[in-house]
């Protein structure tokens, strides 16, 4: 069977088959440690994808997609590939960990706590494929109804490169992709594992009635027990404020910072509690 993209015809994706996490409830989650600023985006619900559906998808939210995980039609059946890019556009400076066999790219399926970093072998550039036509070809890893199957992903912002993981289900016949949750590493060049979440000590006691507000000039931190510390970062992971707290309310003046999205990590009792605010 020839294994030739040029001879499919992909769907153009509609505006209603088009998903987008930012549409729904997506929970994005920082903390900060001593291996870098850990990102984490879950969606919630899971995002469902089937035939002819493409997810495009924003590691570190600047309003720039970093890849695609598509699901087309076909004359042999379905196919699930990823593109470093959107759409079945490539973004040459992105790259997932992976092989090549004969003329086509795999990613790797990865387990649980593989390390992303660039000591694994990156495809840079090139459509990788997941599943093609329920596994019709062997070097495919995504296969036989994938569980929690972790792509180890590569790309670049403002000449910074940055390391993360997509984690998704995919049936045996790929018909169907879900995708769970994303993350990577704010520090450039510096590793993160797969199904790395950050501190998710978060939901801790000590956070319990935390709140905060912004009104584009001040950021306020409200809580039961008084905060120790607050930390803004850019989206390249770069350490833009930090302050030290001793009260339940804090005001922290903003207004100085350009516009964008900023990463907030809030310190009590030294736990940590990260959020994003977006400075207009």
């Amino acid at each position: 069977m020839d294994h030739t993209l040029n001879t499919i015809i992909m769907k153009k994706i509609t505006s209603k088959k088009l998903l987008k996490y930012g549409a729904m409830s997506a929970a994005i989650l920082g903390a900060s440690s001593a291996t870098g600023q850990i990102v984490y985006t879950d969606l919630d619900p899971d995002q469902d994808s089937q035939t002819g559906d493409a997810f495009p998808f924003d590691l570190n939210d600047d309003g720039i997609d970093d890849f695609s995980l598509d699901i087309f039609d076909a004359a042999g059946g379905p196919g699930a590939v990823i593109f470093p890019g959107i759409n079945g556009s490539v973004n040459s400076s992105n790259g997932f960990i992976g092989f090549t066999a004969g003329n086509y790219t795999y990613p790797a399926n990865l387990s649980s706590g593989a390390v992303i970093d660039g000591n694994a072998t990156i495809v840079e550039g090139n459509r990788g494929d997941l599943n093609f036509y329920g596994c019709a070809y062997s070097n495919s890893q995504f296969c036989d109804d994938t569980i929690d199957g972790f792509i180890g992903l590569k790309f670049v912002v403002d000449g910074n490169t940055h390391y993360g993981w997509v984690r998704l289900d995919l049936t045996g016949d790929a018909s169907n992709m879900i995708i769970k949750d994303f993350a990577f590493n704010a520090t450039p060049d510096t590793a993160i594992n797969a199904g790395d979440q950050g501190d998710l000590s978060i939901e801790d006691s000590v956070f319990e009635g935390f709140d905060y507000f912004n009104n584009n000039d001040e950021l306020t931190l409200r809580a039961s027990n008084s905060l120790e510390k607050v930390e803004i970062f850019n989206v390249l992971g770069q350490k833009v404020t930090s302050q030290l707290l001793n009260n339940q309310t804090e005001t922290i003046q903003i207004n100085s910072l350009e516009s964008g999205v900023y990463f907030v990590n809030a310190v009590i009792e030294g736990r940590n509690k990260s959020f994003k605010i977006t400075k207009r």
